[in-house]
């Protein structure tokens, strides 16, 4: 992993001095797409007195540092994407080092003499959101990707993928860091955070929005209807991960049944039931968990994504 730290589990006790560790541990000049988050987390694991924690908490937020960077290729630029096949390798890398964090989480760090039980009850956290978030995405969110299969369902999976597993690394160094500055919030901490909270809580009005209109449609005029689900099609459809194609199946069959004169009163009780499950989904993004920092508040002012 190419971090600048290494743990060696050979040496005695599994961790290196102060002085080599403050050698090779240098977060202010590991090449990160996060330079502020490096040097807030060179001064929190500088604030920890004992040598061995130092050493633990600060390979765990480099590692989680470097999965974000990782991650944060595969976002890249939507007007040039990464290949598909070189998406594929990164989350499959990603995969197998979130899982080498797991187990020096597990196997390491929490069996540190004398560990303080909030640090150990965010940790143990930690391991099984990761675990869980990996183990969901791979499983089964992934299990029938294969290389090459470059098509738009297969590529709206690894945007998906890059999504949750973005989400699920950046709230666990959050947790991680407020054990040590209770001040710190994913603002802080990430600069894209705001633009992404604004998005999901764009995306959860849209929603609501369109599911009131699905609704009202149900009982009466569907005029309007098929010019809202064209604009959320065109509009907001980009904030989701994936369900893009489950989405336009529906809409496409409502709009031409209008279109013919119709009332397709199944379809649309199927959309409404469809949309609502989708905004439970948004709803519970950790972007938009609530905390007592970061409330969430779909009134909540919000900027153009």
């Amino acid at each position: 992993m190419s971090t600048s730290l290494q743990l060696d589990p050979l040496l005695i006790g599994g961790f290196k001095p102060r002085a080599q560790m403050e050698e090779e541990f240098d977060l202010g000049s590991f090449c990160s797409d996060f330079p502020n988050l490096q040097l807030q987390l060179t001064n929190l694991t500088k604030s920890i007195s004992d040598d061995a924690l130092q050493l633990a908490v600060g390979k765990v937020m480099t590692d989680l540092v470097f999965l974000l960077d990782s991650l944060s290729i595969v976002a890249g630029d939507a007007s040039e994407p990464e290949p598909f096949n070189e998406v594929l390798s990164i989350l499959n890398t990603v995969k197998s080092e979130a899982y080498l964090l797991v187990a020096f989480i597990e196997n390491q760090v929490m069996e540190l003499a004398g560990l303080e039980e909030t640090l150990s009850d965010t940790l143990d956290r930690t391991s099984y959101a990761i675990k869980h978030e990996v183990r969901r995405i791979f499983e089964c969110e992934l299990a029938e990707v294969r290389l090459n299969q470059a098509d738009h369902e297969a590529d709206g999976l690894l945007f998906h993928s890059q999504g949750v597993l973005t989400n699920c690394f950046q709230q666990c160094m959050i947790d991680l860091a407020r054990v040590f500055d209770e001040s710190l919030t994913g603002a802080h901490l990430f600069p894209d955070w705001k633009t992404r909270r604004e998005c999901s809580l764009r995306l959860c009005r849209d929603l609501s929005e369109l599911i009131g209109f699905v609704h009202a449609g149900e009982k009466g005029s569907l005029s309007d209807l098929p010019e809202r689900l064209t604009s959320f099609r065109e509009v907001s459809m980009h904030l989701m991960y994936k369900d893009w194609r489950q989405y336009e199946i529906l809409a496409d069959q409502i709009i031409k049944s209008i279109g013919n004169g119709e009332r397709p009163l199944k379809l649309l009780h199927r959309l409404g039931c469809y949309l609502e499950t989708l905004l439970g989904l948004v709803k519970a993004r950790s972007i938009l968990a609530e905390s007592a920092s970061e409330p969430f508040c779909l009134n909540e002012e919000v900027g153009v994504c």
